[in-house]
């Protein structure tokens, strides 16, 4: 599908109503722009990150380690360690907090598409904190099970 759109004053242009549609793209919703040898590509925030979590993967599948084991472990300690405990390159570095951040990015957008949507307009860093920690400690009691 090729579909053309007029770049507006402010670099600004529209996502045709079929490819928001398809993306499940909503107002006020972020979006990447990943830089392509073959052009631009607009993405989601959980799509690219498990984009960047699966090429992580491919890179440390080659090195006999499993991507779980590494997100798993990166909970449990600071990042110098969790780098050198498996001695991972400045790419796989650079992959794995793009991804993270991505996630984190994500996480906090649908924290705030909630409250918004359930008129808690007076959200606080707290608030999404707790949230934050709260889906923490479910994706642990989930792994657990």
């Amino acid at each position: 599908m090729i579909t053309t759109v007029r770049v507006q004053e402010k670099g600004q242009v529209t996502i045709p109503r079929t490819i928001r549609k398809k993306l499940n793209i909503k107002k006020g919703d972020l979006v990447t722009f990943v830089t392509t040898p073959n052009g631009v590509v607009i993405k989601t925030l959980d799509l690219a990150a498990d984009d960047l979590f699966e090429s992580l993967r491919e890179m440390l599948k080659k090195r006999d380690i499993r991507l779980e084991d590494l997100l798993q472990r990166s909970q449990k300690m600071s990042s110098e360690k969790l780098i050198k405990e498996f001695s991972l390159t400045v790419d796989e570095r650079n992959l794995l907090f793009q991804a993270l951040q991505l996630k984190a990015q994500a996480a906090v957008e649908a924290i705030r598409s909630s409250a918004e949507s359930a008129d808690q307009t007076d959200l606080t860093e707290e608030d999404i904190e707790a949230e934050i920690q709260a889906a923490r400690d479910e994706s642990h009691h989930a792994d657990r099970s």
